[in-house]
């Protein structure tokens, strides 16, 4: 045979019989046929892969006029070009980020005209309001909020006074606390801690909403279109807004006739 001729009679200085120069013979044949019939085995790790070498896969031809585009279709959105991104506020210290963030959200708030997306921007903003910077007066806000859903009013009571002493500079305190006060009918308290809640902070919708609810009782309607009205040149989608600056507008014009 041919490889016995090629292969050497000896092996590493050991001599080879025929019968060992068959036998490796052999082994290299039976190798030789498995390795040609062997499967490849996927590697355990992707190799990288650059957008040029990714399969393109064929656009499927569609029905109707050629020159259609993509805009003529009723379910096609057209994404805006440029995201506003969210800025950098890395540079800036707790007090002008948080200032930084309300006056975007603010202007975005005074800007939308879809009510759904409104109302979420108003929550972003509420998000910021609610952290008080202390996290005892977070939890005693929220239980406090908690107790009033349930009519715990006592309760209620207890914690709001428990934030407005532990945190008299937080505007969120004063406006619950004066929220559940024009709740209960005590009108006077209410007035002056919604005042105050907007003395620290002079947007806080909520709190001029109080205020307009508050005239209302009192029967000072052209002081709760007042309050109504700034508050909606804050949140314009706000729909209990403008229910109430309807009402208050044709209760004040048929005064006028």
């Amino acid at each position: 045979m041919i490889c016995e001729r090629l292969l050497p009679n000896m092996v590493g200085g050991v001599s080879v019989s025929g019968n060992m120069i068959r036998a490796i013979i052999t082994f290299f044949a039976l190798f030789l046929a498995v390795s040609a019939t062997a499967q490849t085995v996927e590697p355990e790790t992707l190799p990288d892969i650059t957008p040029e070498e990714l399969p393109v896969e064929p656009v499927p031809e569609t029905e109707g006029d050629e020159s259609s585009t993509p805009e003529d279709d009723d379910d096609f959105t057209v994404l805006p070009d440029v995201i506003d991104p969210e800025p950098d506020y890395s540079r800036l210290t707790p007090e002008a980020e948080r200032t930084a963030k309300l006056n975007r959200l603010f202007e975005r708030l005074k800007d939308e005209t879809d009510a759904e997306k409104a109302d979420l921007v108003a929550e972003e903003i509420w998000a910021i309001w609610l952290d008080s910077g202390s996290a005892s007066v977070n939890m005693i806000l929220r239980r406090g909020t908690a107790a009033e859903k349930k009519a715990d009013i006592d309760l209620a009571r207890r914690m709001y006074d428990h934030v407005t002493n532990l945190s008299p500079d937080y505007a969120e305190g004063w406006a619950r606390s004066a929220r559940l006060a024009y709740a209960q009918d005590e009108l006077n308290r209410a007035y002056h801690e919604v005042k105050q809640a907007l003395i620290l902070e002079p947007r806080h919708f909520y709190a001029l909403w109080t205020l307009g609810n508050i005239m209302e009782k009192l029967g000072r309607r052209e002081a709760a279109y007042e309050a109504y009205q700034e508050a909606s040149k804050l949140y314009p989608e706000l729909e209990a807004l403008k229910t109430r600056l309807l009402f208050l507008e044709s209760e004040l014009n048929g005064d006028v006739l």
